[in-house]
């Protein structure tokens, strides 16, 4: 099993939500948050509209690439997914969720945030001035239509791929 390097070293995450997006622009998870729409648009090596290529080139050269594991739905061939990425979404489990939903939480680990502020106060952001719903890159493997996302209130939810949440990057730092 690969393990995940998204919450090992210096990880910055996003403190709020920087737009709202769509997973999928139909509600499935099938192929996993790697072959989402989102993840093309914005995460992959080639994005059509790299987040990643619209920072600081000084922050840019200070970021490393990251194996990043995450879960599937409930299609029966699939296994977990494996990408690696300069930017990320973050995982139910890096955020201080242990739920079964989520195929890959035994690939990853908490974030240090997260460990001592395991609260749903900690998991909330922002957008535009109120609290937002926001993803994490986790496919919901009790269906084949929903991906893990995190609550205005910072609770755990599945929600439809097609549903408009946030957008919260993370990364990691290094040399």
């Amino acid at each position: 099993t690969e393990e995940s390097q998204t919450a090992c070293g210096f990880v910055v995450e996003f403190v709020d939500v920087i737009e709202t997006r769509q997973m999928n622009s139909s509600d499935t998870n099938v192929d996993g948050y790697p072959a989402s729409a989102l993840y093309q648009e914005y995460f992959a090596e080639n994005a059509t509209n790299s987040l990643y290529a619209k920072l600081p080139s000084d922050l840019q050269s200070a970021i490393i690439d990251t194996t990043v594991v995450s879960g599937h739905g409930s299609t029966t061939s699939e296994t977990n997914f494996s990408s690696t990425d300069k930017l990320y979404l973050l995982s139910t489990k890096e955020v201080g969720f242990n739920e079964s939903y989520d195929t890959a939480k035994e690939e990853t680990r908490i974030l240090d945030y997260y460990n001592i502020n395991n609260n749903n106060a900690s998991r909330i952001k922002q957008y535009n001035g109120s609290q937002n719903y926001w993803w994490l890159r986790s496919a919901h493997s009790g269906s084949t239509r929903h991906f893990c996302y995190v609550s205005s209130g910072g609770s755990y939810y599945g929600g439809y791929a097609a549903d408009a949440n946030g957008v919260a990057p993370a990364f990691r730092i290094g040399s």
